[in-house]
C-alpha cells in the first residue's frame, strides 16, 4: 500500500507530538472490500451484542479519559475543561446509542385497519445501509466520531473513519478503544488521509452513504460527485449562526452567554455566535461590556487549568482569520479590540464594531476564530432581515426579558436551530441539530443519527391472522 508520513505538531508551540501514516487515494478500494467483507456478517448480529460492545468501549473511554483529554488538548488547542468535557460526553453517546441500537427495533403497521388487509401482519424494521464513510472535523473530533460511528455500527452498518488530518491523534485512539471492545475486524477501519484522499473515498461507488462534518464546499464537492449514485448524504457544514439583542435584553447575561458560546474550541465551532445584530438603542453599552468581559479572558496554554482561550488549529486558520477581519475594517467596520496581524496560531478575541449589512461577514463570510462582528439595526424587521440573508443557516438566538416579543422574532427566522435567551451554540444530543440552506442536510442527534444511517423496511405475511368467521365460531 502507498502511503506518506505526517508530523502532528501542537498548535500552541509547534512540538511535534507524534507521526501519522497517512494513506493514498489508490488503495481506497482494497479498505471498501474489507468492509463489505466484515459487512456480511455484522449485519445479522445481534442488536444486544452490538450494544455490548458500545458500552464496553465508554467504560474504557471513560478510564483513559485523563491521558486523552491531555493529548486532545496538545493537538487541538482546546482548552482542558473542554476537552474533559467532550470526552465525558463522548461516552455518554456510546452509552445512549447502545441503547437506541438494542430497542429501537421497529413497530407493527396497521394493515388490520385497511379492508382486505385484517389478516396481514405487516413488520416495519429500521436496517442498514451497508458501507458507511464518518468523516470527522477537527474542532469536536471524539464526540463526532461515537456521535456518527456508534449509531453507525450499532444499527449493523460497517464504518470506514476518515479522522481530521490537523490533529488524528486523540481521535484514532478513541476509536482504537471501539475497535478493542469487541468489534469484529474491519467493522471499524480507520483511514487517516489528506482532503484528497477524503474525496475519493466518499465518492467511491461502492459506498452505501456519507456522514460527513466540514466546509460548505466539501459538502458541494461530494454532493456533485455521487449525484449520479443517489447516496444517501449527511451533511453538517458551516454555520454562520446569529444573536439578535432586542432592546429590552439584559445585557450581562447577554455578554456572558455570547462569550460561553462564541469562544467554544476558541471560536472555531459550526454552531458559534459569529455575528451580533442588536438595537442601536443599546449597541453602545453592549459593545463596552463585552470588551470589559474579553479583557478579563486569558489566552494560555490550553493545559493548564486557568486558560480560557487557546491557539486556532493551526497558523494557516490563524491567517485566513487576520484576512477575514482586514476585510471587515476595509468594508466599514471599526476595530474596538484585537489585530490585523498575527505570527503563529494565536488569535485573540476581536471586536468589530459598526459593520456594513451588506459585509461579507454580514452574509456567509463564516470566520471560525474568536471575532465579534456588532451588526446595528433599529427595527425588528431589519434584524430579521440581516439574519436571514445568510446561506448557512444553523442556529440562532434571540435575547430580551419580553417573552412573547423574543418568541415573534424568532419566529421569523429561518434557521435549524433558534434558542431565546441562551447561546446559539446550544447542542445536546436530544435535539435534531442541522442547519437550513448551505448550512447543510439531515439531522444529528441521539435516534436522529441511526435514523440517518438506517432505512425503513417491511416484511408483510398476508392471510396469516384467521379470518374473523373462524374466530366467531371458535368464541362466539
Amino acid at each position: 500500500m502507498t502511503s506518506s508520513i505526517s508530523e502532528i505538531k501542537s498548535p500552541a508551540d509547534g512540538t511535534v507530538l507524534g507521526e501519522v501514516e497517512y494513506l493514498s487515494e489508490k488503495d481506497i478500494p482494497i479498505y471498501v472490500s474489507k468492509a463489505r467483507k466484515a459487512f456480511k456478517s455484522w449485519c445479522f448480529s445481534a442488536p444486544h451484542e452490538r450494544a455490548q460492545i458500545l458500552r464496553n468501549a465508554a467504560n474504557k473511554l471513560i478510564s483513559k479519559q485523563k491521558e486523552l483529554e491531555i493529548l486532545h488538548a496538545k493537538e487541538s488547542g482546546k482548552v482542558l475543561l473542554q476537552s474533559r468535557k467532550e470526552i465525558s460526553g463522548a461516552a455518554v453517546l456510546l452509552e445512549a446509542n447502545a441503547h437506541i441500537g438494542q430497542y429501537k427495533s421497529g413497530n407493527i403497521a396497521p394493515t388490520g385497519a385497511l379492508p382486505n388487509g385484517e389478516r396481514d401482519l405487516t413488520i416495519i424494521e429500521r436496517v442498514p445501509l451497508g458501507v458507511v464513510v464518518c468523516v470527522i472535523p477537527f474542532n469536536f473530533p471524539i464526540e463526532l466520531t461515537f456521535e456518527k460511528a456508534a449509531a453507525a455500527i450499532v444499527a449493523g452498518n460497517v464504518v470506514l473513519l476518515k479522522p481530521p488530518p490537523q490533529n488524528p491523534l486523540a481521535t484514532m485512539m478513541a476509536a482504537q478503544i471501539l475497535n478493542d471492545s469487541g468489534l469484529p475486524k474491519n467493522v471499524l477501519q480507520v483511514l487517516p488521509g489528506c482532503n484528497k484522499f477524503s474525496a475519493a473515498l466518499c465518492s467511491d461507488s461502492d459506498i452505501n452513504a456519507v456522514s460527513l462534518t466540514g466546509s460548505v464546499n466539501a459538502g458541494i464537492s461530494l454532493a456533485k460527485s455521487t449525484a449520479k449514485l443517489l447516496r444517501p448524504l449527511h451533511l453538517e457544514l458551516g454555520g454562520n449562526g446569529v444573536a439578535v439583542i432586542l432592546e429590552d435584553a439584559d445585557l450581562d447575561y447577554v455578554v456572558s452567554e455570547t462569550l460561553r458560546g462564541r469562544l467554544l474550541m476558541n471560536g472555531q465551532a459550526c454552531a458559534a455566535t459569529k455575528r451580533i445584530v442588536v438595537k442601536e438603542t443599546i449597541a453602545d453599552e453592549l459593545k463596552e461590556k463585552l470588551d470589559a468581559a474579553l479583557e478579563k479572558i486569558k489566552m494560555a496554554n490550553p493545559e493548564l487549568p486557568e486558560s480560557n482561550l487557546g491557539p486556532l488549529i493551526n497558523y494557516e486558520s490563524a491567517l485566513r482569520v487576520v484576512s477575514q477581519v482586514d476585510s471587515i475594517v476595509k468594508q466599514g467596520g471599526k476595530l474596538v479590540r484585537g489585530n490585523i496581524e498575527t505570527g503563529d496560531a494565536w488569535y485573540p478575541p476581536t471586536i468589530i464594531d459598526y459593520v456594513p449589512k451588506n459585509a461579507d461577514v454580514a452574509i456567509d463570510d463564516e470566520i471560525f476564530g474568536p471575532v465579534f462582528p456588532i451588526i446595528r439595526v433599529k427595527e425588528d424587521k431589519e434584524a430579521v432581515e440581516v439574519a436571514n440573508q445568510s446561506s448557512l443557516k444553523l442556529t440562532a438566538a434571540v435575547f430580551s426579558s419580553d417573552l412573547e416579543h423574543s418568541f415573534r422574532v424568532a419566529h421569523q427566522l429561518n434557521f435549524g436551530g433558534i434558542v431565546i435567551n441562551g447561546t446559539n451554540n446550544y447542542r445536546p444530543p436530544v435535539v435534531p441539530f442541522g442547519g437550513v440552506g448551505l448550512a447543510g442536510n439531515g439531522r444529528e442527534g441521539l435516534g436522529y443519527t441511526f435514523d440517518e444511517l438506517t432505512r425503513s423496511r417491511f416484511i408483510a405475511v398476508r392471510n396469516l391472522r384467521p379470518p374473523s368467521e373462524m374466530l366467531k365460531g371458535i368464541y362466539g
